[in-house]
């Protein structure tokens, strides 16, 4: 298993959103959801990325900004398309610094 360290904390504020890319280029959100983390793959199910998507606070969802696809963090599925399932990373934080698991 691999680790990537994608940046500080305090550069993932709480209720935003940040794309940001891995080694090999592949783009991942971080979200930052009332303080929990969740890292997903940086493109929705039909391929438009994620950059810009509104977060629901009080759902724990996301809308995709070009379809207004909902997705469910916790469960990762579309609302819109059950079949369309994001890719999750497992994220900790090592000290102050924000820390994806890859295979």
């Amino acid at each position: 298993m691999n680790y990537v360290r994608l940046g500080r904390i305090e550069t993932f504020p709480a209720n935003t959103c940040r794309v940001v890319s891995l080694p090999e280029g592949e783009p991942v959100i971080v979200i930052n959801l009332d303080g929990d983390l969740h890292v997903l793959e940086g493109h929705c199910g039909q391929g438009h990325s994620l950059e810009h998507v509104t977060i629901i606070e009080s759902e724990g969802r996301v809308l995709c900004p070009l379809h207004g696809w909902e997705l469910d963090l916790e469960r990762r599925v579309c609302s819109a398309n059950p079949d369309c399932v994001l890719k999750v990373f497992p994220v900790h934080l090592d000290r102050d610094e924000v820390v994806i698991a890859c295979e």
